[in-house]
């Protein structure tokens, strides 16, 4: 009896232990869950769109229909026709990816988006042969969520913002819309960027450039978020930064990183908007790689030569003029015999300015018939991360990690390029390479169009093109650019 009481008994502590860990097991399960759905973002996608203007900050208003079609066309901040949107805001679209980016692409509180093959410079030969930065490169929209298929048009379904007559008095500051969405979902779809439901995050950054070009600066324009990307609780909060880095593209993974920009935005939460605030410092514009030079170099080579002698037209006739001008008002005032000369000097100058304008147009001519096409040159990998950290502290970290990983790759380009710099071995403003360049095309014009008194001129004029052909051809040299004829 006492052991079937002892057997009883084992039974029922077997059944509780095993409730227990049918319990205990549960349990873990549901931590499990909860863990996963407080550390997993979902399912969403990131995508970058770049262009010279933001698409939600730089959203135009579009003025009430009016009998005058004339004033409305030119009235401010009309700027776009809503149904050309889709083909002038949008030039680049690239889907997230976090493909070959390294270890640090493991970081569960880092998100990234990459768009590969940027091309940073362009030259756009229906003006000059001269590289300039891609003016493509103005502003970056990163959104998140769901999207629809690329092949689906939703830019019909767009709603302007079109100004209330309420507020059409009032100054542009003050303008308010009659529209009923104004939707972030809403003014994506002007530039035909579709979501399933609301988006998760929206973040855009202006990339300024300074007057001269060679250094940048990235500017937040605003984000609008629904919920964080590294969490789905709606009472969270992050310390959200984001970076933006040129990388030289490279056969293996990675790349040597040219240039990083950053922005801080600070602590956000769910259901946070904000339009403007933050900026990184100025940064130096990477600049053209030696083989992009070299490329361009040899892609305008017959454009260079004729938008040299152009240019040199040019100058010289205003030279000229402004000559014969100050000859005109000398002789006004001077005596019979001197004026006999002046007049003289005057039609010698006047047939100067007849000859080269008349050269000037021919060339112009000869320009206009070359291929007018916009070439591109140094495709980069734009890098864009997105990191959620509890932390402030583990933000400014991650952004000194990646800062101090680009350091040296960042140095050795810049010692790259003044390695390139000292090679020429020259010691004076006037040997930089566009100023011997001008001195070249002038003296070349000017054996072409003055008109010599004696072989002495002549001879002197065709000397001095010499010494301009040389000069200018050892700088090339010097910067690996093959030399001219």
């Amino acid at each position: 009896m006492p052991s079937q009481d002892l057997s009883n008994k084992q039974r029922r502590f077997n059944d509780m232990a095993s409730k227990c860990s049918v319990t205990f097991l549960a349990l873990i399960v549901l931590l499990s869950a909860s863990y996963a759905a407080d550390s997993s973002p979902g399912d969403h996608d990131l995508r970058v769109f770049i262009n010279d203007t933001c698409i939600i900050t730089g959203e135009p208003f579009l003025l009430p229909q009016s009998d005058d079609e004339a004033a409305a066309r030119v009235a401010p901040l009309f700027g776009i026709l809503v149904s050309k949107l889709a083909g002038t805001l949008i030039s680049t679209v690239i889907e997230g990816s976090v493909g070959g980016l390294g270890g640090q692409a493991a970081r569960k509180d880092t998100r990234y988006v990459t768009a590969k093959d940027f091309n940073l410079y362009r030259a756009d030969l229906s003006e000059s042969p001269a590289t300039s930065i891609n003016p493509r490169l103005g502003c970056i929209t990163i959104v998140a969520g769901q999207f629809h298929p690329d092949s689906l048009d939703c830019t019909g379904d767009y709603i302007p913002r079109e100004v209330s007559a309420e507020s059409l008095q009032l100054p542009q500051s003050e303008w308010q819309t009659a529209r009923t969405d104004n939707s972030v979902e809403n003014i994506l779809r002007r530039a035909n960027v579709c979501m399933i439901g609301q988006i998760k995050s929206v973040y855009e950054a202006r990339i300024l450039f300074s007057d001269d070009k060679t250094a940048y600066r990235m500017d937040n324009a605003g984000y609008w978020i629904n919920s964080l990307m590294s969490t789905k609780s709606s009472t969270a909060s992050r310390n959200l930064l984001y970076t933006l880095e040129f990388v030289e593209p490279s056969e293996r993974s990675g790349g040597r990183a040219l240039s990083t920009a950053w922005v801080n935005i600070g602590q956000v939460s769910a259901g946070d908007t904000k339009v403007g605030g933050d900026r990184s410092d100025w940064l130096r514009v990477p600049p053209m790689s030696y083989s992009a030079r070299r490329a361009h170099a040899s892609d305008t080579a017959i454009h260079q030569d004729v938008i040299g002698e152009i240019d040199a037209l040019e100058r010289t006739v205003v030279r000229d003029a402004r000559l014969l001008a100050g000859i005109r008002e000398r002789a006004g005032t001077a005596s019979p015999e001197v004026r006999k000369g002046l007049d003289k000097e005057m039609a010698k100058i006047g047939v100067r300015i007849v000859t080269k304008e008349a050269m000037l147009d021919a060339r112009r001519a000869e320009y206009d018939d070359l291929p007018q096409s916009t070439l591109l040159y140094m495709p980069v990998t734009m890098r864009f991360r997105i990191t959620e950290t509890r932390s402030e502290r583990k933000a400014m970290q991650l952004l000194a990690d990646i800062l101090e990983a680009n350091s040296n790759a960042m140095a050795d380009t810049a010692s790259a390029m003044i390695g390139i710099d000292r090679s020429l071995n020259l010691e004076s403003a006037e040997a930089d390479l566009e100023v011997l360049r001008e001195s070249y095309f002038d003296a070349l014009v000017a054996v072409n169009t003055n008109l010599p008194d004696s072989n002495n001129e002549v001879e002197e004029l065709e000397r001095e093109l010499t010494l301009a052909k040389e000069s200018y051809n050892a700088a090339r040299l010097a910067r690996s650019l093959s030399p001219i004829d």
